[in-house]
């Protein structure tokens, strides 16, 4: 058998804008945030794609801003690109006035890319885009934003601020990273121990427990019920190990009644199968569910009782004997009434739970049966069967995602279904999975700094390696060679 796999390599491509600039820059006084979304070489000219976030600007009402982006190189070369224009709300409607009396549109148009009134509606993120041709002094040259801001009195005040260290050359790239995720082989199951349990709804007379087969549902819920275990008997690969009958009563009527009631209807059922079926009666035990409050709480999250917040704090905090009471004065008796006609037989039921143990598969076995049977395999087994498939195809994410399907609480199995999501890049799932995943372990902190780097929190994602490199994990030890890589590439391009 080849080796079981314990990481894997996927492909995810961190952000530009740590390439760019340091961090979220800021002009005119902190005011603008600036978000570059594209400065970079294309053939013979420069594309450039700026976000400017205008919604914290503080802007008197008859004062303008000139926001003004351009290049300038180490040695002062510099190229101003268009400017665009805010004016406050005043200043706004006596500079249109101006335009329209001087019949200025054209000039406005080759002196500014855009002119917005700064009010409610512009206070939002202002998306500017130019193209310009590429000079080979460029090559060095970083992007400021000049702010002009104008009181219109005289008053003028000038700021520079920068926004971007390098124009991205053609064909040079953000470093590709390769995470790598990591997988927790399951523990063997000594005793394959499994259990079924299902929902016996079967009538009964008023205030009787004797089983009528040919009464009301009766021979529906008794031929289900007798599969279930006439299956479950003669599966080769199982042996039957005992069957809890546990019987419920709806509440109404005398709590010590109910109880009587629950039990003496469950030892008939478990009389019943006993006879019926090939499990002898010693392997059936019998169990005392008493009225059932929990499953009517249940069945008013799904109902359209009201009120029905009043009912559940009812029952949750008030001893059966004076719930009662106080559920029949609700709503003049009604609201006692439609529980009663609509809710209460649901109630009458009973729960048989068949316990049995599994045999253990070989691999040829496990991967027949994960198809058709997989409730009957282990965590581990399930693993080996991932091994004889080819790392992220398919049929091996399937395998995890099968296993936390059938153990969806198990640490161990939400761990690795996380990892097979990062392969498929399903950020959503793989957090959710990860909230459930076995921790403190040096997998569960490479599989979330794999998450964070996907999520371009690379400072968070180092950190989450480095915790879990302590342990020699491999795949931890390649993510912060990958971090390294990726960190020596953006110095290389933002010096």
């Amino acid at each position: 058998m080849r080796k079981i796999i314990c990481t894997l390599n996927i492909a995810a491509l961190l952000g530009l804008a740590s390439i760019l600039s340091a961090g979220a820059q800021t002009v005119y006084q902190n005011q603008i945030p600036v978000k570059i979304k594209q400065l970079r070489q294309v053939d013979d000219s420069v594309q450039v794609a700026l976000e400017f976030d205008l919604k914290d600007l503080q802007l008197g009402s008859q004062r303008s801003l000139t926001l003004t982006p351009k290049l300038i190189n180490p040695q002062g070369r510099e190229f101003k690109l268009r400017s665009f224009l805010i004016n406050g709300h005043q200043r706004h409607k006596a500079y249109m006035r101006e335009v329209e009396l001087n019949g200025w549109q054209n000039q406005v148009k080759d002196a500014h890319s855009d002119v917005l009134e700064l009010n409610n509606a512009a206070r939002t993120t202002y998306s500017y885009m130019q193209s310009i041709g590429y000079e080979k002094w460029m090559r060095e040259a970083r992007m400021d934003v000049v702010s002009d801001l104008c009181d219109c009195g005289g008053e003028a005040l000038t700021t520079s601020d920068k926004v971007a260290n390098r124009i991205i050359q053609e064909g040079v790239q953000a470093y590709r990273t390769l995470p790598n995720v990591a997988y927790i082989r399951p523990e063997v199951e000594a005793v394959k121990a499994r259990s079924e349990s299902n929902d016996v709804f079967l009538d009964f007379p008023v205030s009787r427990t004797e089983i009528n087969p040919g009464f009301g549902n009766n021979p529906r819920e008794l031929a289900k019920i007798e599969a279930i275990i006439n299956n479950l008997r003669t599966d080769k690969n199982l042996q039957v190990t005992g069957v809890t009958i546990t019987g419920y009563a709806s509440p109404e009527g005398d709590i010590n009644f109910n109880n009587q009631l629950s039990r003496g209807r469950a030892e008939a059922l478990s009389n019943l199968l006993a006879m019926r079926t090939g499990i002898p009666p010693y392997m059936y035990h019998v169990g005392q569910g008493g009225e059932d409050w929990d499953g009517l709480v249940k069945l008013l999250g799904r109902s359209y009782i009201q009120p029905k917040d009043a009912i559940i704090s009812i029952i949750r905090y008030y001893s059966p004997a004076e719930r009662k009471d106080r559920l029949k004065a609700l709503g003049g008796g009604e609201v006692w009434q439609r529980m009663l006609n609509e809710l209460f037989p649901q109630l009458r039921r009973v729960v048989s739970r068949i316990e049995y143990t599994v045999r253990i598969f070989n691999v040829a076995e496990a991967k027949q049966l994960i198809k058709t049977r997989p409730q009957q395999l282990s965590l581990n087994e399930m693993f080996l069967v991932a091994n004889t498939y080819d790392e992220g195809s398919k049929e091996f994410l399937d395998v995890f995602e099968t296993a936390v399907r059938i153990f969806p609480d198990d640490p161990v199995a939400n761990l690795n279904a996380a990892a097979s999501a990062l392969l498929q890049k399903d950020l959503v799932k793989a957090e959710r999975y990860l909230q459930k995943a076995k921790r403190n372990t040096p997998a569960y902190y490479n599989n979330l700094g794999v998450l964070s780097m996907m999520q371009n929190n690379t400072a968070r994602a180092k950190s989450l390696f480095k915790r879990a490199a302590e342990g020699n994990l491999d795949a931890a030890l390649r993510n912060l060679d990958e971090v390294k890589k990726k960190e020596d590439a953006d110095q290389q391009l933002t010096n």
